[in-house]
């Protein structure tokens, strides 16, 4: 069992942080909601627990949720080296094992994505389902657009300038598929990540490439993409709902990268739709 801090785990309200366990050596913040069935949310690139605050805050009855800050972004520690995908999916694993949660269902969103698949194809005994949600399962293959410019060092560059630089995001909200870039529960948490950060997850998913694993996947699956993200390639959620078997796949009209940020109402009835089935 890895040492658990001493911070109290009040619960204060719905998506609050209540915990900052020791987890394979760095302390790791996550918010948690509810009870019952243990759900867990993975958030992507720059992003942080704060990604899932209204997810959380509408859980039905019977589900408790859990959204960790991935090492390196949010409010947990931010080591200089070391990024992997696989390192995370260990983190997350010890996360329920601190938590004594023996099967918890899965949501990942993008790099997120990639992680819950890690951790399902990885112990597939202790997931009962995998929700993916933008995600691409090539790694920075099934990146496009900005996205691809965005994994570049010149792109990171710019992504941490355009952070601080309100203009830039105003310029960049001009195109209804970064929309979400002017949502505080993306920039706000965005600023804490260090460039070290990024440029390491950056390269994380570079070297991560899920596609030829898709069909080892015995979980219940639902593949949740949107028809305007200029991040990832529409091909990635076409890829894994064909590829894993008897995988679901649910499309978000008029929405960017972000759907759970962007269209609310339609994130969740397709999230809950599926885990209540």
């Amino acid at each position: 069992m890895p040492e658990r801090s001493s911070t109290p785990t009040l619960n204060p309200g719905p998506g609050s942080p209540v915990s900052e366990p020791v987890l394979c050596g760095y302390r790791i913040h996550y918010r948690e909601a509810g009870s019952g069935k243990a759900l867990l949310f993975i958030h992507g690139f720059a992003g942080a627990s704060a990604f899932w605050t209204n997810i959380l805050q509408a859980l039905p009855q019977g589900f408790r949720g859990i959204a960790p800050d991935l090492l390196g972004f949010g409010d947990s520690d931010k080591p200089r080296t070391g990024y992997s995908i696989a390192g995370h999916a260990e983190i997350i694993l010890e996360l329920t094992r601190a938590l004594e949660i023996p099967e918890f269902d899965l949501i990942g969103h993008s790099m997120g994505g990639l992680i819950a698949l890690t951790v399902a194809l990885q112990s597939p005994q202790k997931v009962g389902k995998l929700v993916l949600v933008n995600t691409p399962v090539h790694g920075a293959r099934g990146l496009h657009g900005r996205g691809r410019m965005g994994a570049t060092l010149l792109g990171l560059g710019l992504v941490r300038l355009g952070l601080q630089i309100p203009f830039v995001l105003w310029a960049l909200r001009k195109w209804p598929r970064y929309y979400f870039v002017l949502d505080p529960r993306f920039t706000d948490e965005a600023r804490k990540a260090p460039f070290y950060s990024l440029r390491g997850h950056a390269e994380a998913m570079r070297v991560t490439d899920l596609s030829p694993r898709l069909k080892e996947v015995s979980l219940p699956t639902l593949v949740i993409g949107t028809d305007q993200d200029g991040i990832v390639r529409a091909s990635e959620f076409a890829l894994a709902a064909q590829q894993i078997p008897g995988a679901g796949q649910v499309c978000i009209r008029d929405a960017g990268h972000c759907p759970t940020l962007e269209k609310p109402r339609e994130s969740r009835e397709a999230l809950f739709g599926f885990l209540m089935s």
